[in-house]
C-alpha cells in the first residue's frame, strides 16, 4: 500500500493493448479491473492509476486467457471443467462458474494444434490443470503445428492394459517353468514394446495418438498407490501421445482409487481434436444393480448436458468418436429405462438407457461416428439395428488378455491392440495387432473336432464331426468382412457364428492354465460373452489343405491355411495368484 492505494504489478506482451481488463483477487474475493487502453514498450514498467469504481466483482469462479507460443490470443477455443462448456472470445478470454465437484479445468485442442504432454519421456496427455483452493485465474498457452491440422494420421487403441499389483509367478512352458513378474513389466515389455516396433515401422512423420480405452490398473490384493503413475509411465514410454479414459477398475467405488487415476490422467471426462476429427472421452463407469462387468455403460444426467454443449461447439462436418470404458449398445444388467435388444441370439441383453441420446447428437454430424469401448475382454464389432438405424460399436479386445494370465482373451483373440488410419473424417483402415503377431496374422484356424481339455467347436456350434471342419476364429470381423475357403481351388463362403457362445480354444486353455477366475467366466455359462468372429467350413475332402481368405471393409486380404492349424497353446503364459 502507498498513500492509500493498492499497488499491483502486471506482466503484459508489449505493443497497443486495447480495453485491457486485469483479473485480480483481494481477500479472497475476485475482481475484473478495467483498465483501458494501454501501450507498453519492450521493457518499460509503466504506473497506472485505475479508480475504484473501475474494481467489478467478478461473476466467475474461473477465467483465464488461451494464447498461442507467441502470445496472440486464441479465439474459439473450448474451456470446461467438464461439467460447462464455454468458448474463448476474440481475445482469447473464457470465463464461467465452476460446478463445486469439479476438480481440473481442461481446454479441448484444437485440431491445428500440438498436444502437449506431461514431459518430453512421459507422451501422455496434459491438457488440463488442477483447480486449486482460492486461485481463479487459469491460462493456457498452446502450439501451432507448423503444417496445420493433421489430416492423416495413426490412432493406437489399446483394450484394458489392467495392471495388479500381482508378482506371482506364470507358466512358462508346457512343463511349467516358473519364473516371477509383474504385469507392468509384461506391459511394458510385450505390449508396449511391440507398440514402438509398430510406430518405427511406419513412414517417417507419420502423426501417431494413442488410446488407453480404460482399466489401466486393477487393485487386485490391495491398494498400491505408486500403480497409476506406473501404468501411466508405461503408456507413455513411446513416441505417440496418449489419451485414457477411465475404467471400472479405475475406480471401483474407491474415491481414494479414482483419485489416483485423476491425479495421474487429467479429467474423466474431456474432449479433443485431431484432423477432422472430434473425440470426446467419459467416464460411464455407474453402476445400478451391483454386477458391475454385465452392466450397459451409463452415464449421469450431468455428464449428459456437458456431452450436450461440448457437441454443440463442434463443427457439424466433422466426424464424432465417443470414447468410453463400457459398451453401450450391450449388458446383462441393465438400468432402468435400458431397452431390451430383442435378440435371440443374445438372450438377456440390453442397450444403455443413454443410448436413444447418444445416437441423436450424433445424427448432426455429417463425417459420421465411431463408437469406442474396451471392458469386456473379448474382441466384438457388435452390430445391431436400433431406432430405425444399424449400429456398429468397435469393443476392443484387452491388451491383457484374461488380466494377465495368459497370451489370450476370453474370445480366443491374442493379447494386442488396434492401428487405425484416419483420413479426414474417414476411417480409411483398421487392423488388429497381435501382441509379437506379424501384422498380417488377422486369425487363427482350428479342426472343428480337435479336443482343447475337453472343449470341441463341433459341440459348441453344432458342426458335423468326423469331416475335418475347419473353423477360422477372424479377430476384427464385421459384417463387412468375407471370409471364404479355398479347397483345390474353389472358392465357399464360410458360416459365420453369431450369438451367445463360447471359444473352445479360449475355454479349454484358461480351464486348463488360469489359476483365479472360474471356468464360467471363459465358457458359455457366462451369458455376457458374444462371439461373432468365428466362422467354419465343412471341406469336400477331410484331408484337404485349405486356405481361408478373409477380406476386411477396407479392401485388405488376409490369408492363412490348415498347415498352421492350432492344437496347443500358443506362448503358454497362464498368471496365477498365490492362495
Amino acid at each position: 500500500m502507498l498513500d492509500g492505494k493498492a499497488l499491483f504489478y502486471v506482466a503484459v506482451y508489449p505493443g497497443e493493448l486495447s480495453s485491457v481488463s486485469i483479473p485480480i483477487t483481494i481477500g479472497g474475493t475476485k475482481y475484473s479491473v478495467a483498465a483501458g487502453n494501454i501501450t507498453v514498450g519492450a521493457g518499460e514498467f509503466k504506473t497506472i492509476e485505475v479508480p475504484s469504481d473501475k474494481f467489478v466483482k467478478s461473476a466467475y469462479d474461473v477465467e483465464g486467457i488461451v494464447t498461442d507460443t507467441e502470445g496472440k490470443p486464441m479465439p474459439g477455443v473450448v474451456v470446461s471443467d467438464s461439467y460447462t462448456c464455454v468458448q474463448t472470445d476474440a481475445k482469447g478470454h473464457y470465463a464461467f462458474n465452476c460446478n463445486a465437484n469439479a476438480k481440473f479445468v481442461y481446454y479441448t485442442v484444437p485440431a491445428d494444434c500440438a498436444i502437449p504432454t506431461h514431459s518430453e519421456t512421459d507422451r501422455t496427455a496434459y491438457v488440463y490443470l488442477p483447480l486449486e483452493e482460492g486461485v481463479s485465474r487459469y491460462d493456457f498457452k498452446l502450439k501451432r503445428l507448423a503444417g496445420g491440422k493433421e489430416s492423416n494420421y495413426k490412432m493406437i487403441v489399446i483394450g484394458d492394459p489392467q495392471v495388479t499389483n500381482a508378482y506371482n509367478p506364470y507358466y512358462t512352458s508346457a512343463d511349467d517353468n516358473q519364473v516371477n513378474v509383474s504385469d507392468v513389466y509384461r506391459f511394458t515389455h510385450e505390449t508396449m514394446a511391440d507398440i514402438k516396433k509398430t510406430i518405427a515401422s511406419l513412414p517417417a512423420g507419420t502423426p501417431v495418438y494413442g488410446l488407453s480405452m480404460g482399466d489401466d490398473v486393477q487393485y487386485y490384493g490391495g491398494y498400491n498407490a505408486a500403480l497409476e503413475s506406473q501404468i501411466r509411465a508405461a503408456l507413455g514410454s513411446s513416441s505417440m501421445i496418449l489419451f485414457s479414459v477411465i475404467g471400472n477398475h479405475d475406480q471401483d467405488g474407491n474415491a481414494i482409487y479414482k483419485s489416483k487415476w485423476e491425479e495421474n490422467f487429467g479429467p474423466t471426462d474431456y474432449s479433443f481434436d485431431r484432423g477432422d476429427v472430434h473425440y470426446v472421452c467419459f467416464n460411464n463407469c455407474w453402476f445400478y444393480r451391483g454386477a458391475s462387468y454385465y452392466q450397459p455403460g451409463e452415464l449421469t444426467d450431468e455428464q449428459m448436458a456437458w456431452l450436450e454443449q461440448d457437441l454443440s461447439f463442434v463443427d457439424k462436418s466433422k466426424k464424432v468418436v465417443l470414447n468410453y470404458h463400457i459398451p453401450l449398445t450391450f449388458g446383462t444388467r441393465p438400468k432402468e429405462g435400458a431397452a431390451s435388444l430383442n435378440l435371440s441370439t443374445e438372450r438377456a441383453h440390453y442397450s444403455s438407457s443413454r443410448l436413444t441420446k447418444f445416437m441423436s447428437l450424433l445424427s448432426q454430424f455429417s463425417g459420421g461416428y465411431e463408437l469406442f469401448c474396451g471392458h469386456t475382454h473379448f474382441a466384438i464389432n457388435h452390430e445391431i439395428d436400433f431406432g430405425g438405424q444399424h449400429i456398429l460399436e468397435h469393443c476392443h479386445a484387452a491388451a491383457c488378455g484374461d488380466i494377465w494370465q495368459s497370451n489370450i482373451n476370453i474370445c480366443g483373440t491374442p493379447n494386442g491392440y488396434y492401428v487405425y488410419t484416419f483420413d479426414g473424417t474417414a476411417t480409411q483402415d483398421c487392423y488388429y495387432k497381435g501382441t509379437f503377431w506379424d501384422s498380417s496374422r488377422q486369425m487363427t484356424l482350428f479342426r472343428a473336432d480337435t479336443d482343447f481339455n475337453a472343449e470341441t467347436y463341433a459341440a459348441d456350434w453344432s458342426i458335423t464331426g468326423g469331416k475335418g471342419a475347419v473353423v477360422a476364429n477372424v479377430f476384427n470381423a464385421d459384417s463387412k468382412w468375407k471370409v471364404y475357403a479355398v479347397e483345390n481351388g474353389k472358392k465357399t463362403e464360410m458360416t459365420r457364428c453369431n450369438s451367445q457362445g463360447q471359444d473352445a480354444f479360449a475355454v479349454g486353455y484358461h480351464h486348463k492354465y488360469a489359476k483365479s477366475n472360474g471356468y464360467s467366466f471363459f465358457s458359455k455359462k457366462n451369458a455376457y460373452l458374444i462371439m461373432n468372429h468365428l466362422y467354419y467350413y465343412i471341406p469336400t475332402d477331410p484331408d484337404a489343405e485349405i486356405t481361408v481368405e478373409a477380406t476386411d471393409g477396407y479392401g485388405n486380404t488376409y490369408r492363412e491355411t490348415t498347415a498352421n492349424v492350432v492344437t496347443e497353446p500358443f506362448y503358454n503364459y497362464a498368471h496365477y495368484y498365490s492362495k
